[in-house]
């Protein structure tokens, strides 16, 4: 039974035999009442027919007796009787006078010649001198009475069989259902092939809507029925056409970064690994350049977010067209043209998907770099931009996405590190660096809970006495191994995961607490504290400041807070909101490295600071290199022209000392007079006996 049902329903799976099938049952039950209805007129019309024939036989029976009857003559009487009762369609019949006494019978009558008849039929047709006709069962009896001129001499009974003068049941069931049968194998084909056409449609949208789940939407269905089905289709083609706009959409959004039309990170993840596989099975290198761009964060945070993205299209197209260039030059595209996607923020990637050698993706980086470096127009202004390249070859330097994308990676930090606008190829070594990179970075935060930093003073001091005017306050790692860490070990590393803002707070707290300290001690000696931007750029810098004031009970002007210049110019309205209110209270502040950055006089006229620092290089340089003692003589004058105090950072010789004091420097500071010390040995350098003073 089982194969059969399976058979049946896989048959059954198809529209059109379910529709023949219907139309079949349809069919057999329309002619099973059809020839229901037909047996049963047939009936009614055999049976009339019947009683028609029976009466005319017993008519002609009583007619061609009626003279035998009337003189007795019962031999002529047998003779007629035997005549009739030879035929096929009368199975009895007897003829009796009219007091119903038998004259003659033949057949299975249950009367005998002189036997008075009790046959009611007989009595009915004497009495009322008219035919009787009875049925039972398949039988007709009819009684007639006989007439022998114009007088009433007797009557005649006839039984008459239905099968004699009327077609079986059973014969018109036979033919009628070879009718139907044959209808049904005539029509059934012409139903099938009828429902089959037109049923096509509907094939259509079945292999329309297949193709539509595997993906492809761009079809359209041609139906011209004029019907429903004809609305079914174009409603279809509606829903495809949506369907495959939503899908591009999707794509384009899944696929395709937003801002640079170029691809993004899931497509170029997709690309790199099916490229990488196709070289490690085809025993070719390609190359992964990472491509992150210098001071892109300076020029977004300076013009807006809406210019950034600009920017970055103006960026992305550069990189299209240098890729695109190097493709025609020299590239092999056998293996496809370089891709140039964008993985967010201000990272780019160029797939190489073939190499000649290592030098193609040293060469198409030095490309890229140039075009970038070139000037971009941007709402009137013009930007400039660097960019640091890494690079990393595959299989050598790995075989899927995620290894590539890091190694292209650190290479690029690598290159940031030299100073930007260069390529770095990835190498090994890169991996251990990266990896105790993590590791400082976790002792670092380790360091931070376990209050293993400490702060340590530099002096500075007056130009003219030599005396002891002030102190900076330099952050050191006291590391439970190591020993004491300078900022250079780790102050790169906290700003690189975000710990830097976390521990220019605490140097900030430590270093007012450690100064209202020295003051209690009877030694007023101000306390200068540098600012990271993270600090700076905080909304509650200002709040941060005056919590530890008010902690450490240090007076305001006590405290100094050192800018970069590249903090203080970044966004110059925003630092003269940020710092008035501190000044106003006795807060100073100044421009550290001044000179190494970029700054506006336009602005500087404006700016509230009260000192100006002069970076080192220039102090170490300027006796031996005219510039570097012009610039010094240039911030020196300025400072004096805006009524600023200036201190000298990097002060290592007497003589160096002497040409600063003759040029008019405020302050100095340096190796000289005395390196970074804790509190305990800052307040012995404070004592006048100490002889700190260098007059």
């Amino acid at each position: 039974m089982a194969p059969i049902r399976h058979a049946f329903a896989r048959v059954m799976r198809s529209l059109v035999m379910k529709f023949t099938l219907l139309c079949g049952i349809i069919l057999v039950a329309a002619t099973a009442v059809l020839m229901g209805i037909e047996f049963q007129l047939k009936r009614a019309d055999n049976s009339a027919a019947a009683l028609r024939h029976a009466e005319l036989i017993t008519e002609l029976f009583a007619s061609n007796s009626s003279a035998y009857v009337r003189v007795r003559n019962d031999a002529r009487l047998a003779s007629v009787v035997d005549q009739f009762a030879a035929r096929d369609d009368v199975t009895a019949v007897y003829a009796a006078d009219v007091n119903r006494r038998v004259l003659a019978t033949t057949g299975p009558a249950d009367v005998a010649v002189g036997d008075r008849a009790a046959d009611h039929l007989v009595q009915s047709a004497l009495g009322a001198v008219d035919t009787r006709i009875e049925t039972i069962g398949e039988i007709i009896r009819v009684a007639e009475p006989v007439f022998h001129e114009g007088r009433l001499v007797g009557a005649v009974v006839a039984t008459v069989p239905l099968s004699a003068v009327a077609e079986p049941a059973s014969a018109i069931m036979t033919r009628q259902f070879l009718m139907a049968l044959g209808a049904l194998v005539v029509f059934l084909p012409l139903v099938a092939f009828l429902i089959a056409k037109a049923l096509a449609p509907v094939r259509s949208l079945t292999e329309a809507a297949r193709l539509a789940s595997s993906r492809k939407l761009d079809l359209r269905i041609d139906v011209q029925t004029g019907d429903e089905l004809e609305v079914l289709a174009n409603a279809f083609n509606r829903m495809f056409a949506r369907l495959d706009a939503s899908v591009k959409r999707v794509h384009r959004l899944a696929y395709v970064d937003m801002i640079t039309e170029l691809p993004n990170r899931e497509r170029f993840r997709k690309e790199l690994e099916q490229v990488a596989r196709d070289a490690a099975e085809h025993n070719c290198e390609g190359a992964l350049l990472f491509l992150d761009l210098d001071r892109f964060k300076r020029v977004n945070d300076s013009l807006g977010i809406g210019e950034g993205d600009r920017l970055l299209e103006a960026v992305g197209r550069r990189l299209r067209e240098a890729a695109r260039a190097w493709d025609l030059a020299n590239g092999d595209t056998s293996a496809g043209p370089s891709m140039v996607a964008r993985l967010g923020g201000d990272e780019f990637t160029i797939l190489m998907p073939r190499l000649r050698d290592a030098s193609d993706a040293a060469r198409l980086a030095r490309r890229v770099i140039d075009a970038v470096r070139r000037p971009f127009e941007i709402s009137g202004h013009q930007v400039f931009l660097g960019l640091s390249v890494g690079a990393a070859v595959f299989p050598r330097d790995g075989a899927d996405p995620e290894t590539l994308l890091r190694h292209a990676d650190l290479a690029m930090a690598a290159a940031k590190r030299d100073g930007g606008n260069a390529c770095q190829f990835f190498e090994s070594s890169m991996n251990q660096s990266a990896f105790e990179r993590l590791v400082l970075e976790n002792e670092l935060r380790e360091a931070v809970r376990e209050d293993q930093l400490v702060v340590f003073y530099q002096p500075k001091v007056g130009m003219v006495d030599g005396a002891l005017s002030g102190a900076e306050a330099l952050v050191r790692w006291q590391h439970p191994t190591a020993g004491l860490l300078s900022p250079g070990a780790f102050i790169q590393a906290a700003e690189e995961c975000g710990l830097i803002g976390e521990i220019g707070d605490w140097v900030l707290r430590r270093a007012c607490k450690e100064a209202a300290g020295l003051m209690l001690k009877g030694h007023s000696v101000p306390v200068a504290v540098n600012v990271s931007a993270m600090q700076f750029e905080s909304e509650t810098f200002a709040d941060t400041v005056l919590d530890a004031l008010q902690e450490s009970g240090l007076p305001p002007e006590m405290l100094e807070l050192e800018l970069t210049e590249s903090t203080a110019m970044r966004d110059p309205e925003r630092v003269i909101k940020q710092i008035e209110p501190l000044r106003e209270m006795g807060v100073t502040f100044a421009i550290d490295d001044f000179g190494t950055g970029h700054s506006s006089l336009s602005y500087l006229t404006r700016m509230p600071f009260d000192v100006f620092k002069i970076d080192q290089t220039f102090v170490r340089d300027m006796s031996n290199d005219d510039h570097a003692r012009v610039v010094v003589e240039t911030i020196l004058a300025l400072a004096k022209s805006l009524k600023l105090k200036t201190v000298a950072e990097g002060v290592e010789t007497a003589e160096q000392y002497a040409q600063l004091r003759g040029l008019g420097a405020t302050l100095a500071q340096g190796y000289l007079f005395g390196r970074p010390m804790p509190m305990d040995e800052l307040e012995r350098f404070a004592e006048p006996e100490s002889g700190s003073s260098v007059g």
